[in-house]
């Protein structure tokens, strides 16, 4: 299979995503390795709610819908990662996620992203900065 991305757009992308902001180039270069591009066609499901969660997800073009249970949805795009929470949770999925658009992204496995957690605290610690920022702002 092809990439559509060099290693080197992966990682310049990932620098630019706010749940990775606060990771070094060395940190997001581990991130990188880990990551699998995943290209979606317009209505196609990305997960489903009430399945295991496996994988957090950066969309590099195009648009997703998150839909919850409660029927509120909204709207992911470039930049932006969706499926974390659940991961981290360790809960079965609560939202359903579908592809507005064509869309491409980058899928990093749950057991690759706790792995490599496990063995790179500065990537723990880029992760925590970032999500107690952002819990402070709501």
């Amino acid at each position: 299979r092809v990439s559509e991305l060099a290693r080197i757009e992966t990682v310049v992308f990932l620098q630019s995503v706010d749940i990775f902001s606060y990771c070094k180039a060395e940190e997001v270069l581990r991130i990188a390795a880990i990551a699998q591009e995943r290209t979606v066609a317009a209505g196609e499901r990305i997960y489903s709610a009430n399945e295991p969660a496996e994988g957090l997800f950066c969309v590099v073009r195009g648009s997703v819908k998150i839909e919850g249970s409660n029927g509120e949805a909204k709207m992911v795009g470039p930049l932006a990662t969706f499926g974390g929470i659940d991961i981290l949770r360790s809960r079965l999925r609560t939202a359903t996620a579908t592809a507005e658009t064509d869309s491409l992204l980058l899928a990093i496995e749950s057991d690759d992203l706790f792995d490599l957690l496990s063995n790179n605290i500065e990537i723990v610690k880029a992760l925590f900065r970032h999500l107690i920022e952002r819990f402070q702002l709501e």
